[in-house]
């Protein structure tokens, strides 16, 4: 199996991440989300009572004001206006803890909203993905669809096996080096 062939397996097999985002004073929140991929985007299902959803809103208002006070259609990525996220290999499967297994993701967050044709198709995968409990949730209005699309990450295979990619998970494997 090639590199990207195993990246892309390991991207597959996983239905959550760690998610990194900071809040307006810049404290960091580091927590967990199920997630699904439609059109090549993550998208995750978040009750605003969660601090990262506090904090993924705050963001995606001031990405919203950046780019329109810019007068500009795309985003500055100076600005800290990503959020970041993990895919790892479960503890009691790696043979070495040091080497485990893992991607990590520089995200770009925007809300969908339940009007948006999208919402209806998304909310259908999160109840394949995840059943019943997702018809409760969408029933709560404190619930939001936040998408997270893909700016660039790494993934690990092992020791002296990183590698980047841009945008798409897993395409163009660039192998990392000092």
């Amino acid at each position: 199996m090639t590199n990207q062939q195993q990246c892309k397996a390991f991207f597959k097999s996983k239905k959550s991440l760690v998610l990194s985002t900071l809040d307006a004073t810049g404290q960091l929140e580091t927590s967990v989300a199920p997630f699904v991929l439609y059109d090549e985007k993550i998208y995750i299902y978040v009750s605003e009572l969660a601090k990262h959803t506090q904090n993924l809103l705050w963001l995606i208002e001031g990405n919203r004001y950046h780019t329109q006070s810019q007068g500009q259609d795309t985003l500055d990525f100076d600005l800290p206006g990503l959020v970041s996220a993990i895919l790892i290999a479960d503890e009691a499967q790696a043979e070495q803890l040091f080497a485990r297994e893992r991607m990590t993701l520089q995200l770009l967050a925007n809300e969908v909203e339940r009007e948006n044709s999208d919402y209806s198709k998304v909310l259908g995968l999160f109840q394949q993905q995840f059943g019943e409990v997702v018809d409760v949730l969408s029933g709560l209005s404190d619930f939001h669809m936040i998408q997270l699309s893909i700016v660039k990450g790494g993934y690990v295979k092992g020791f002296g096996q990183a590698f980047a990619f841009e945008s798409k998970p897993c395409d163009n494997l660039t192998p990392v080096f000092r």
